[in-house]
């Protein structure tokens, strides 16, 4: 009914949405706030990856040594390990647009003291340290709180799409943090760098403040004494679709990335290219993730088939780039393995959204985070080893090979249950499996 009398009748709401709709890749973007969020979480990562380069080349400039670049990973994931499933526990209780303008801001503080110290000569190697565990504790709240606003952002209808383009978005502040980070240190140094990060921190959290609440799909949020740790974790085990995603994950993400280290090897000690070619490998392997990205944002839905045959294509190309006889059939292979990898980390965090209740959302991808930070610390020296003990290729190789067979485990207990997948273990190999038929 027409509230005022002689004005013309509004347009009908299927008018309505004609005028408003964007390609299917593109759908998330008719959302305000997701516009809102969009550019935030850009901002955010190209100052995150312009840190750090600044805090990787601040740390081997210190000490010239790679060992101490390690540690200062190791110890910003050991947060992580520790808190992660409690902090997972708190976010489900709390409000998380009231929560997450405070996390920013102490990352802009943090970064804000790191820029002073850097321009003022007062940096230690200590200090560099200190900052990767204060930021690793404020990650255990901060990221399960991102992942359940990001969900009212969204609704569970645009959930994949927008996951996707934010893949997108990751991809891009990568290539352009990384790139405008080596501009920034050439010049002005790394304090320049920390003080630009300070202010991307401040930008997600005013953008943050700025969302409209009356378009937040709502959300429920755990009651007191009812968000325990092991609920997250007994939901998790309950599931034979998150056990599944997150077990191929700790395993792809172990032996099945790592790329750097094993490019760097390649370049270096199988095609004899140097740095040089390491920077246009890099290249190419940035490219497949936006391509990648934009793949995963041009599907309409991101299901289990999707996700399992991302992750074996970038294992098949991973094993076969071992292999590879010129550079240029190399790139190319590295170039199919990002694409496949952004495609395949985005259906997993589709997965792992969609079947996270609200009130163990947090616990939940609190799980996901720590099944991330293990493959991390345990794959990157697992890696490292055996590069240096049997070459690049053989480490590539082996690990497409192990990624392939966790694949293909998990289809096997997805289609069948765990007797499938002893079954096609004995089959495959002759040999009988822990697991009963």
């Amino acid at each position: 009914m027409n509230p005022h009398p002689g004005a013309p009748e509004p347009p009908p709401a299927r008018t309505l949405r004609r005028t408003v709709r964007l390609p299917v890749a593109l759908r998330s973007l008719a959302l305000p706030n997701y516009r809102r969020w969009a550019f935030a979480d850009l901002v955010s990562n190209v100052g995150s990856w312009m840190s750090t380069a600044a805090l990787g080349w601040l740390v081997f400039d210190m000490t010239g040594s790679a060992a101490a670049l390690g540690a200062l990973i190791a110890v910003k994931q050991a947060p992580t390990l520790v808190l992660g499933l409690v902090g997972g526990a708190l976010a489900d209780r709390l409000d998380a647009r009231r929560v997450l303008p405070f996390t920013q801001g102490a990352y802009a503080v943090l970064a804000g003291v790191l820029a002073t110290m850097t321009a003022g000569g007062h940096a230690r190697l200590w200090h560099l340290y200190v900052f990767a565990v204060l930021t690793g504790v404020l990650g255990v709240l901060d990221g399960p709180c991102f992942g359940r606003l990001l969900a009212q952002v969204l609704g569970r209808d645009n959930m994949s799409n927008g996951i996707a383009l934010g893949s997108v978005t990751h991809s891009t502040g990568w290539v352009l943090g990384l790139g405008a980070g080596s501009v920034v240190l050439a010049g002005p140094g790394p304090w320049a760098v920390f003080a630009i990060d300070a202010v991307s921190f401040t930008v997600v959290a005013l953008t943050i403040l700025r969302l409209r609440t009356d378009l937040l799909h709502p959300m429920e949020r755990a009651e007191r004494g009812s968000s325990r740790v092991r609920d997250g974790i007994r939901h998790v085990l309950a599931s034979r679709q998150l056990v599944v995603v997150l077990a191929t994950g700790m395993v792809t993400g172990a032996v099945g990335r790592h790329f750097q280290v094993t490019m760097a090897a390649m370049a270096e000690q199988t095609f004899h290219g140097g740095p040089s070619l390491y920077g246009r490998l890099f290249t190419c392997f940035s490219i497949g993730a936006l391509v990648g990205a934009a793949v995963a944002a041009r599907l309409p839905r991101l299901r289990m088939p999707v996700l399992l045959g991302a992750a074996a294509t970038a294992a098949l190309l991973q094993g076969g780039s071992g292999a590879a006889p010129t550079t240029w059939v190399f790139a190319g292979a590295m170039l199919g393995v990002a694409a496949c990898c952004i495609v395949y980390d985005t259906a997993v965090s589709t997965t792992v959204q969609l079947l996270a209740p609200g009130h163990v959302r947090g616990r939940v991808l609190a799980v996901q985070g720590l099944v991330g930070s293990v493959a991390s610390m345990v794959g990157a020296p697992l890696v490292g080893w055996l590069t240096d003990t049997l070459g690049a290729r053989a480490a590539l190789g082996i690990g497409g090979a192990a990624s392939l067979a966790a694949v293909v485990v998990a289809a096997c207990v997805l289609a069948g249950g765990l007797g499938a997948a002893a079954r096609a273990v004995r089959a495959s190999t002759g040999v009988r499996a822990l697991v009963p038929a």
